[in-house]
């Protein structure tokens, strides 16, 4: 039987350090993905929870918790208006019975915005529209309640320790599958990098489960904000440290941890502007009964077709776009 707390089956002493409510739908599917190819399989988190999907519902098991053991009543977080992390935030929030502000920046439109703004309002969360990311950062960081000890502070993404920490958990769940026999050890685990928890957490986890592949992180939000990095191979590695320092403190044992990789030649004329290797990319898997976005999953997904082409070895595309509908 496959648990879905396989971090603390492996490590007993973190069920007291590590705040942790169940949310989520785990494990996730693995399965292959025929039409794209016989080495071709997929992780299905975008079936992680049975009202809206998608990797921020790990992220969120661990940070929610965190943010009840520390008493705390009100989250307070930002993103793209589309973003995914927003809607996911909003709707654990209200389960829970605690508010949710959402400070938003402007992106191009598109069918998942409208849909992630409806889903939002639904939740109950309170919408700041802030015009450019600049703006909205400012207001995040300046934010006046930001010493308040009722108001967590949750950085997009749900890129932070408790966040990175949910994928580290799911590096060990893919193991579990994998010695189950659901899936081969993939050669390579192809995801889409943003605020970098996802890619953060499964580079660490892969390493201390021991699985023998490799995390290819492809890029979709801007590499920088003005002269300040945001998405660089640099920013995934300062946050990997900090959460290795945490497990490092209570008491794990860590193994060589490889850099983050990172390939930025996806990520096409903007943060939300679609590309013509997505668009290939969402038809190829609607062939696949998998639906695609085009600001994440259609630009890390075509170069997942691009490296299954290039390889012989099986390959696993980690899906992170609710499929639940609206």
């Amino acid at each position: 039987m496959t648990s879905n707390r396989p971090l603390f089956d492996a490590y007993p002493q973190l069920k007291d350090a590590l705040p942790w409510q169940q949310l989520a739908d785990l494990p996730t599917p693995v399965e292959a993905l025929a039409n794209v190819g016989a080495n071709a399989w997929i992780k299905r988190d975008d079936l992680s929870h049975a009202v809206y999907g998608g990797n921020k519902i790990r992220k969120l098991e661990f940070i929610l918790a965190e943010v009840m053991a520390q008493g705390r009543e009100h989250v307070v977080t930002f993103g793209a208006t589309g973003t995914n992390h927003g809607v996911a935030t909003a709707m654990l929030c209200q389960q829970l019975g605690l508010r949710c502000t959402v400070l938003l920046f402007d992106q191009p439109e598109s069918n998942t915005v409208r849909d992630n703004l409806q889903r939002m309002k639904k939740f109950g969360a309170e919408l700041k529209f802030c015009g450019s990311l600049a703006h909205t950062v400012m207001r995040f960081y300046g934010h006046p309640l930001r010493l308040s000890r009722k108001h967590y502070f949750l950085f997009a993404g749900g890129s932070n320790i408790a966040g990175t920490l949910g994928f580290i958990n799911a590096a060990f769940e893919l193991r579990q599958q994998i010695e189950q026999g659901q899936c081969p050890m993939p050669d390579k685990i192809v995801v889409p990098v943003g605020s970098a928890a996802t890619v953060a957490g499964l580079t660490i986890g892969a390493a201390i489960a021991g699985l023998r592949t490799d995390i290819v992180g492809i890029r979709v939000a801007p590499s920088h904000l003005g002269p300040i990095p945001t998405c660089t191979v640099a920013t995934v590695g300062q946050l990997m440290k900090r959460t290795c320092r945490w497990l490092s403190r209570n008491k794990i044992a860590l193994p060589p941890i490889p850099p983050p990789t990172l390939i930025d030649t996806y990520y096409g004329e903007g943060y939300g502007v679609r590309t013509e290797e997505g668009d290939r990319a969402t038809a190829k898997f609607a062939d696949c009964g998998i639906t695609l976005d085009q600001t994440y999953t259609a630009k890390a997904a075509a170069a997942y077709l691009d490296s299954i082409i290039e390889s012989s070895e099986a390959q696993l595309y980690w899906h992170t776009y609710n499929s639940r509908p609206v």
